[in-house]
Formats: C-alpha cells, sequence, structure tokens
C-alpha cells in the first residue's frame, strides 16, 4: 500500500507541474504579450482557472480510479488513492511556503 501512495503522489505531482507550466503557455499562444493580456490575466476567473485547474484535474483522474476499484473490490487501492489524494491537496494547496521553504 505505501509502494502505491508514493508511486501515485510520485506521477501525480509531476503530472501537476506540467499541466502548470502547459497552461502557461497555452494561456500565452492564445493572448500573447500586451496590455490586453494583462487585463485578461487579472480577471479573477482567469486566476481561478489558472490555479486550480491542474488540481481539479488529477483529483478527478484520481477519483476515477478510487470508483473504478471499489467496483472492483480493491479496497487497498482504493485507500492508497483516498491517502494520495489527502496528501496532494495539502501540498498543492501549500505549494508556494513549500517552494519558499526550499529555495
Amino acid at each position: 500500500m505505501t509502494k502505491n501512495i508514493i508511486l501515485n503522489i510520485l506521477l501525480f505531482s509531476a503530472l501537476a507541474i506540467l499541466l502548470v507550466v502547459l497552461q502557461v503557455f497555452i494561456f500565452w499562444f492564445m493572448y500573447g504579450e500586451g496590455a490586453e493580456s494583462g487585463r485578461i490575466a487579472d480577471l479573477w476567473y482567469v486566476s481561478l482557472i489558472l490555479e486550480y485547474l491542474p488540481l481539479f484535474i488529477i483529483l478527478s483522474i484520481i477519483s476515477f480510479k478510487t470508483f473504478k476499484r471499489y467496483k472492483d473490490k480493491e479496497f487497498e487501492k482504493v485507500k492508497a488513492n483516498l491517502i494520495s489524494v489527502l496528501i496532494l491537496t495539502v501540498l498543492y494547496l501549500f505549494r508556494y511556503e513549500i517552494i519558499n521553504l526550499i529555495g
């Protein structure tokens, strides 16, 4: 079970980082540089999407895996997924503090 938790955390943390980087590039390709893109980036819902979309996508993937494992009665993997969700959510919400601690 511990191996599954660690593997899930590493895999989905890497996926979250990749999604954050992709979001920045997609936003830049769509709106470019300049005053108009600055105004778009300052909108509250754009900030919300850029901040929490990677977490939402990852939690959706893990939730799908969890419900599938629950239907198949693989309860050990269900527990591992739930613990992974909890740890990833806490790490994601405190990511700026963790980055400041490290760097």
